[in-house]
């Protein structure tokens, strides 16, 4: 991909690119604090690590990054020593070159002790001494820094595949040079968060050099139409349409970018400069339907992954049950006929390898798009009787028309009756919600209510009652301030029955001095996140703002 073309399809993620940016300042002005990017697969985590790199202009900083997924040791090795080599040389304007061995003959004379140490453990690895190779290649950043007086910007891409490269205690040693290289920064990602958390918290937990933690998810709503508009242009889409791929695609950037895409194709086949709904359809037809349709095809190689191997031809029929609403284990086993114990294995698995999440008692699929595909198509592919694809594709396309009309309906609907549909969900359950518990009762009645405060402000109130507890939800379509936290208040004050619980539903945001006078009053608040994870939870359509 040339950079234009990169540029072109990199978007958003500015507050990742901002730490990291923040962060290789911090090193160089003596302080260090190392990255860790966490996020699924295809989530944009190398887009990032790639774009940073490809826009980072700083002759004291040499950068390597290294993509450790599905390689060896003889890779890790050239692409380390060779990537320190051609930056420093490019950092210098000397002439570049892609072979190691030249890149050892132009720069020993600027970089000896340097090209010492990577001839020695070039003559390490070629007589099979991979350990020796390993710890000494762990000396390189250090030794480099030192001999030059550069920093060292090292980017390490699925690196929990280390453990794979048969090595002796390959994260105790890296922790133990970390801890050493002052003038070296390192940033990690991963697409597997439950194993790399572990890792980082039990292997890498250093004394010095902890790793902050960038939780990469799919691009938020605002976000999503944004990027949806950068894709299609210079066509245009009207905004239904643009929220409905927002909330079908789960804002997920490569389903964007394939749909879109493809989109595009078909306007300049059919000559239309405006997006309208056949054409979509047709779209998500070729894209998601077709047995060789780009997003279908990179659904199945998931599934054929996830269920090769002993033991796990019972994963299909696990994902389908997930994806048919089945969100508690004893839902699950009584739908997916296998043993429980195995099931409970594999969920775990689904879990680890960041398909499925757990929240309280409830499991489901992460990836909205993921689902819709599962209980949609390839349902219908392993569950038909009859082989016949010609009705099977008229019912997806009936389907994911009706799915458009049904979104529209909802988003029609105001935001008290969305929320109101929402609590009806609720069953005394707990959940998690960005790092903080909560128990939701089951409300017997819900009133929604305006209220509009001594400046005239309206405020979307539902007076929910739970056995003999009162609960307020309150909602405002303009973003909270402190002055709106200190009418809420007051106004609860007033009922004859102090409210358990007032929580507050804030998509357009809220000042910190509004958050913080939101907690000393001990109300819960619900931002977008929050919101879409529990309207993900009960398979209802994200609200957008």
């Amino acid at each position: 991909m040339s950079y234009i073309e990169f540029e072109q399809r990199f978007f958003g993620r500015t507050e990742t690119l901002a730490v990291l940016k923040r962060r290789l300042l911090d090193l160089k002005e003596g302080y260090r604090q190392n990255v860790a990017l966490m996020g699924s697969r295809y989530i944009g985590k190398s887009s990032i690590l790639h774009h940073f790199v490809m826009n980072l202009d700083d002759k004291e900083v040499v950068s390597i990054y290294l993509d450790l997924e599905n390689k060896d040791f003889n890779y890790l090795f050239s692409k380390f020593a060779g990537s320190l080599l051609y930056n420093f040389s490019r950092n210098r304007n000397l002439q570049l070159h892609s072979d190691l061995n030249i890149l050892l003959e132009s720069t020993k004379t600027l970089i000896p002790c340097t090209v010492s140490v990577i001839r020695k453990l070039l003559s390490d690895t070629q007589a099979g001494k991979t350990n020796e190779a390993f710890l000494g290649l762990l000396t390189l950043p250090e030794v480099f820094t030192n001999e030059t007086g550069c920093f060292c910007l090292l980017l390490i891409d699925e690196f929990q595949a280390l453990e794979e490269y048969g090595l002796n205690n390959p994260f105790q040693s890296l922790g133990q040079k970390i801890m050493t290289q002052k003038k070296c920064l390192y940033v990690l990602s991963s697409s597997f968060p439950l194993l790399a958390h572990r890792i980082l918290s039990e292997k890498l937990s250093l004394l010095f050099g902890n790793f902050e933690m960038l939780n990469i998810e799919p691009f938020d709503l605002k976000s999503s139409q944004e990027f949806v508009e950068h894709n299609l242009l210079p066509l245009k889409i009207g905004a239904q349409l643009k929220n409905f791929l927002t909330d079908f695609t789960g804002g997920h950037p490569l389903y964007f970018s394939l749909i879109c895409k493809e989109v595009r194709n078909l306007s300049a086949i059919y000559s239309q400069d405006e997006i309208y709904l056949p054409l979509l359809s047709q779209a998500v037809e070729n894209t998601i339907f077709n047995r060789w349709g780009v997003i279908s095809r990179h659904f199945e190689l998931m599934i054929n992954e996830l269920c090769s191997g002993k033991g796990n031809q019972c994963v299909a029929f696990l994902l389908l049950s997930l994806a048919n609403g089945k969100n508690k284990l004893e839902n699950i086993f009584s739908d997916v006929k296998s043993g429980r114990n195995l099931l409970k294995q594999k969920l775990y698995k689904l879990i680890e390898l960041g398909h499925v999440a757990r929240n309280g008692n409830y499991h489901y699929l992460k990836d909205k798009l993921f689902k819709y595909w599962l209980k949609y198509v390839y349902q219908k592919r392993i569950k038909d009787v009859e082989l016949a694809p010609d009705m099977q594709k008229k019912q997806f396309k009936e389907e994911f028309n009706r799915s458009v009309e049904n979104f529209k309906v909802s988003s029609r609907k105001e935001l008290s009756s969305r929320i109101t549909e929402l609590l009806h969900c609720f069953d005394s359950e707990s959940f998690d919600l960005n790092g903080r518990k909560y128990r939701l009762p089951s409300f017997r009645e819900m009133e929604p209510l305006k209220y509009r405060n001594e400046n005239g402000i309206l405020f979307d109130v539902i007076k929910a009652v739970s056995g003999d507890s009162l609960w307020f939800f309150i909602m405002k379509k303009e973003p909270l301030g402190e002055n709106d936290i200190y009418d809420i208040v007051e106004e609860a004050k007033k009922n004859d029955k102090r409210p358990e619980r007032c929580i507050l539903i804030s998509l357009t945001g809220m000042d910190e001095s509004a958050k913080v006078r939101a907690i000393q009053e001990k109300l819960w608040i619900w931002n977008e996140s929050e919101l879409n994870t529990l309207l993900t939870l009960f398979d209802k359509p994200f609200i957008l703002s």
